[in-house]
């Protein structure tokens, strides 16, 4: 299947869920960040991550599947 044929899905659902890698990626380098500015290091704040997935996470299940390609 080439790229051209793929269809993309639009609904709300699956734009939250598109989101879930790059917010996990910028949390990381914000918590790096944090680690080398301040007096916390990454293996005090790596807690974050799992508060940021939860909140995607459950952004995703409250939203709305409506005109969803899939089913």
């Amino acid at each position: 299947m080439s790229d051209s044929n793929r269809t993309v899905c639009h609904c709300l659902h699956c734009k939250i869920r598109g989101l879930m890698g790059p917010l996990m990626i910028i949390t990381v380098g914000v918590l790096f960040l944090i680690g080398e500015y301040t007096r916390f290091s990454f293996l005090e704040l790596w807690p974050v991550l799992l508060i940021v997935a939860g909140v995607v996470l459950t952004a995703q299940s409250l939203a709305s599947k409506e005109g969803h390609l899939g089913s």
